[in-house]
């Protein structure tokens, strides 16, 4: 455990908006609400953004209104960078410090806000705070740190504490937060703008990250803080996935590159997303509707569509037949490694 830092006095400390996004999960919603009011921090408000549920979410979670807690009805699912968005501009309306964008499904101990904002309130440089993530059904790490480097074309992620050190060793002022429990300055936001609301969900953190880097700000993983977090993606087994998640990730790996290094420049690393998830298109022969949500991804990508899934899309047939094909050959270009570990690109 690492030195922690002083608990910030009620009279100086900075404003946060706590940013929590439901949809269709007012259960988890309730239940993170539970933990936040249990916080020893003194200076928060909770935003709840609903993003037009289609259930009885609304009428569950109106109740909890009170002084220090906000419900947003949203009429449109506007994702998650659009639900979001509202949150952070919110927090811009109450001249908040910090928009702490906290997914809705996790569970965080009591000095979890006060560690955070203690670490970004050391270094004016500072721009995306995150904890370490923790499975919240197994006593296991799934993020300690992260690396996205424009310039070397590569971005990764680790559980492991030793393995984010050396990288953010390696690649100094390099570092990826992810989007689970991700504190914002909102001098930050002045400065690059919000989320990109064209990734609509998935790879928005990542694209964050970079922008934070560009502009000249640090992100940083705080070792003093540990939010535990319902996996139902990251780390588990591709046949546990749903579709969406595979469409998404598909398209939106390959628009992250186009953004930031232009059709051209992008090729390179398109091919080798393209053959990466050819990998895992052929480990999902038994779930068609998944094969067919990554190959739509893929396509999307190519063509640079935002928007939101749709259950159904597809690739072309005629794509799609030699998307197939080529598949099959079981050759694959390998990714390269860039970094000494497995690393996404």
């Amino acid at each position: 455990m690492e030195n922690l830092r002083p608990l910030p006095d009620r009279f100086d400390s900075p404003l946060v908006l706590i940013v929590l996004l439901n949809w269709n999960s007012a259960d988890e919603t309730i239940a993170a609400v539970q933990s936040l009011r249990a916080m020893d921090y003194p200076n928060s408000r909770i935003l709840i953004v609903d993003n037009a549920s289609q259930d009885d979410s609304l009428a569950r979670l109106r109740p909890l209104v009170s002084e220090g807690l906000e419900l947003l009805e949203s009429p449109i699912n506007a994702g998650y960078t659009g639900g979001c968005n509202q949150g952070m501009k919110r927090a811009l309306e109450l001249d908040a410090r910090y928009a702490w964008l906290l997914n809705n499904d996790a569970i965080v101990p009591p000095h979890t806000l006060s560690s955070l904002v203690s670490l970004a309130e050391s270094d004016s440089s500072i721009g995306l705070v995150t904890p370490r993530i923790a499975s919240l059904d197994e006593d296991r790490l799934t993020f300690a740190g992260g690396i996205i480097s424009i310039k070397d074309r590569l971005y990764n992620e680790t559980h492991d504490p030793a393995v984010a050190r050396e990288w953010s060793a390696r690649f100094p002022g390099k570092d990826l937060v992810i989007g689970t429990a991700m504190l914002v300055q909102t001098e930050l936001i002045r400065r690059i703008g919000m989320l990109d609301t064209r990734f609509f969900a998935y790879f928005e953190d990542i694209d964050y990250s970079a922008r934070s880097i560009q502009a000249g700000f640090r992100n940083v993983v705080d070792p003093n803080s540990v939010v535990r977090h319902l996996e139902k993606n990251r780390n588990t087994g591709p046949f546990e996935i749903k579709p969406h998640y595979w469409y998404y990730m598909a398209r939106n790996e390959s628009r992250f590159w186009r953004k930031h290094l232009g059709l051209m420049g992008s090729l390179r690393q398109s091919w080798y997303s393209f053959n990466g998830f050819l990998r895992h298109y052929n480990r999902l022969s038994r779930m068609r509707d998944s094969r067919d949500a990554l190959l739509a991804g893929l396509w999307d990508g190519w063509l640079d569509r935002s928007g939101p899934y749709h259950a159904g899309v597809r690739m072309p047939s005629i794509p799609s037949f030699l998307v197939r094909l080529y598949s099959r050959r079981g050759s694959l270009q390998p990714q390269p490694d860039r970094s000494g570990e497995s690393v996404r690109t």
